[in-house]
């Protein structure tokens, strides 16, 4: 039983190093703000690079900005367990341009905005 826990540890640790890029894990104190004001039921998800998914956003669709291109998009392939993580297509998810996204998003460690032509997206990390 021993050798099992240990083989299936070993495993699972060589899977989500060779797969970082493509498991989103939630982060639960992050915050979106549309045009200042804080969207409710708005969940956020990382990965490794710090590419954010958000997922919930009531009026503004579920969306992907990515740290290789910051170009904000809805995933093409998206699969999720109920609130802990996502996985996506590739490494570089494959993404639909975010209707009315104007030019490439600023991104930090700890912020990530954009700009759409109904206002603002600000994507604050904790």
């Amino acid at each position: 039983m021993k050798r099992f826990l240990l083989l299936f540890s070993v495993a699972f640790v060589v899977f989500i190093a060779v797969y970082r890029q493509r498991i989103f894990l939630r982060d639960p104190l992050a915050t979106v703000y549309q045009n200042g004001q804080k969207q409710q039921g708005a969940r956020v998800y990382i990965n490794y690079s710090n590419d954010i998914l958000v997922l919930d956003t009531g009026d503004v669709p579920s969306y992907m900005v990515q740290n290789w291109n910051r170009q904000p998009g809805v995933p093409q392939s998206l699969n999720c367990l109920h609130a802990m993580t996502c996985w996506t297509d590739h490494d570089r998810a494959t993404l639909i341009p975010l209707e009315g996204s104007a030019g490439p998003a600023t991104m930090s460690d700890r912020e990530v905005s954009f700009r759409r032509n109904d206002g603002s997206i600000r994507v604050t990390l904790r």
